[in-house]
């Protein structure tokens, strides 16, 4: 993306003449140029507002990930109606993204380019499109693509840091020992709500197009399943088998998830639907899950026993984060998405591979904990200030994000059902949440072009009910469950 702020330097505007002093003015001062100062001032600003956010979800007793997705909407927004440059940006990012990719490979000027990603009301003098080809051929442009740059960089790391903690906390042992219950439970929670979202995408718009309601089944399968571990062991109930097998169902609705990705992102990047292609796809990804599961923790073992010869104190940071990067990038150049090999480096790794070396002695989760902490609020923020609100006042977008929530209930609720001898609707509800994993989805679909302003908001907003309502629902149906079964006891 820098190449728009490079772009504007060589072009003059209209009525204006090039001038050197002029171009340099915004970064010269006392003599020297520092273009990381606005990146030092960006990230300063969203996390402050990560902070402010999380204060407040905890007020409230709701999820931090809530708390800084609020935030998030509302500087945002905010700072969209007062015309701040950057949240202006940060509010398109996705079509900044289109211009320039298409401005460095065709090689075209940023009006030009912008011809061909905007429309044409969008290209009128007060559209969005001609405010973000003023805001890149201004004299604040390279400092704007800078900021925007590092913190989409940032955002990207948050979310590969925390498919890999959400990787450390499971197994495969756990994966493959869970049960044929918490398999069925995973299983129909992914199909239910991939086909309701897909039926709802394609009555609601049916302009969309297929890749468009296939993504939009696909966000609706994920599961994040923190916020319900988190209320059976607020009640002390994290050992019943109905948690048990949200859990373990959760695990492979997380692998099954990032699969279903995949393919909808390959079908997406080809346009159009291919067996052929869908089958590499497919054969891709359970041939890198199938080796990686095999033979995976025994290379890692090996490898970590090797390096810890030449890295003695820092061996249990720096060497999971190495992994995570190139298992990342791994799974990308196989066409899957990155954060699929961030999840299987989480899955494979464990403390154990370590040794009882005092240096040790702090978890994997310990030491990269505060970097997930830094830069995943940094990925939930730019979601939210990615929220248009003005889209809700369109029926439409309304309409979209009431069947979202909708199905996204029913979809999960019914995959508890697949199973006997337990309180099934517990089950189903402690599947209901989307969490940072929908979100996850969501802004990747952003990236790729297939999902609009209107229906990134109306997913956003699916996200935050089934996350706000779990809990409460979730207690409800624990404590009625255990009311029923103690009526039954009792003669």
């Amino acid at each position: 993306m820098f190449v728009l702020a490079s772009a504007q330097q060589g072009e003059p505007q209209d009525g204006q003449s090039e001038s050197p002093d002029a171009a340099s003015a915004p970064h010269a001062e006392n003599g020297h140029t520092d273009t990381f100062r606005p990146i030092l001032l960006a990230l300063a600003l969203i996390i402050i507002a990560a902070i402010a956010g999380r204060w407040i979800a905890s007020q409230l007793n709701m999820a931090s990930v809530l708390g800084e997705l609020l935030i998030g909407v509302l500087v945002g927004n905010i700072g969209y109606w007062i015309g701040a440059p950057l949240l202006v940006v940060v509010m398109h990012l996705d079509s900044v993204g289109q211009l320039g990719d298409l401005v460095w490979s065709a090689g075209i000027s940023i009006p030009e380019a912008a011809q061909q990603i905007f429309t044409a009301e969008e290209l009128a003098p007060d559209g969005v499109g001609t405010r973000i080809v003023h805001l890149f051929s201004g004299p604040a442009a390279n400092d704007l693509m800078v900021m925007t740059y590092a913190l989409w960089l940032f955002s990207n790391l948050g979310v590969i840091l925390l498919l890999f903690m959400v990787g450390l906390e499971s197994s495969v042992s756990e994966m493959l020992g869970v049960g044929p219950r918490a398999l069925m439970v995973a299983v129909a929670g992914v199909v239910a709500p991939f086909a309701l979202g897909f039926l709802t995408s394609t009555l609601l718009i049916p302009e969309g197009g297929t890749p468009m309601h296939l993504f939009l089944g696909a966000t609706l399968c994920a599961t994040s399943v923190g916020i319900t571990a988190r209320v059976f062991q607020d009640l002390k109930r994290i050992q019943t088998r109905e948690a048990k097998v949200i859990l373990g169902a959760a695990v492979i609705d997380d692998v099954l998830c990032l699969i279903v990705l995949a393919i909808v992102a390959g079908i997406v990047a080809t346009g159009s639907l291919h067996i052929l292609e869908i089958g590499r796809i497919v054969l891709v990804s359970f041939a890198f899950l199938a080796v990686a599961i095999r033979f995976g923790e025994r290379i890692f073992h090996w490898l970590i026993m090797k390096t810890s010869r030449f890295e003695k104190g820092w061996l249990k940071l720096l060497y999971p984060l190495v992994l995570v990067l190139l298992t990342s990038w791994l799974a990308s150049m196989l066409g899957l998405a990155s954060i699929v090999g961030a999840f299987v480096a989480g899955l494979l790794l464990k403390d154990s591979y370590f040794g009882e070396s005092p240096q040790f002695r702090m978890t994997m989760e310990e030491l990269i904990a505060p970097l997930e902490k830094l830069f995943a609020p940094v990925f939930f923020v730019l979601m939210g200030m990615q929220v248009n609100l003005s889209t809700f006042g369109e029926l439409d977008t309304v309409l979209l994000a009431v069947g979202f929530i909708v199905v996204a209930i029913i979809g999960k609720v019914v995959a508890g059902y697949t199973v006997r001898g337990l309180d099934r609707l517990t089950v189903g509800i402690g599947m209901v949440p989307r969490g940072e994993v929908g979100l996850i989805f969501a802004s990747v679909g952003k990236g790729l072009g297939v999902v609009s302003d209107s229906v990134f908001s109306a997913i956003v907003i699916m996200v935050m009910v089934t996350t706000l309502i779990t809990p409460l629902a979730l207690k409800w149906s624990i404590a009625r469950g255990e009311k029923e079964a103690t009526e039954a006891a009792s003669p």
